[in-house]
């Protein structure tokens, strides 16, 4: 995060992987001087409980995690038994933006 703040032109946003991720890209953020969400815009992925408890709450994607690990759990079954063989395959989820004050 400090390399990409030093970059120019300066970002103006930032779409971390994971929240974990997001809450450390804030933390740099503030070190440098900067505010969020008036500098920088801040999302995470996944609304762990952290994210909205931080200062300001973290803006993010839910991925709904119990209907992802029943459908991975789908997939290897279907794997392991034989039902699908070949190469791997593209399953697309549902998801949600839960906006909050970092962006």
């Amino acid at each position: 995060m400090k390399r990409l703040l030093n970059a120019s032109p300066r970002i103006t946003a930032v779409f971390a992987s994971n929240d974990l991720m997001a809450i450390g890209a804030m933390t740099a953020i503030r070190e440098s001087g900067l505010s969020i969400p008036e500098d920088i815009d801040v999302v995470g992925f996944d609304d762990i409980p952290a994210a909205r408890l931080i200062s300001p709450p973290l803006t993010t994607i839910n991925q709904f995690k119990q209907q992802l690990g029943h459908r991975a759990a789908e997939l290897l079954f279907e794997r392991l038994t034989g039902a699908v063989t070949g190469d791997g395959r593209s399953v697309k989820m549902p998801f949600e933006l839960i906006i909050r004050q970092s962006a």
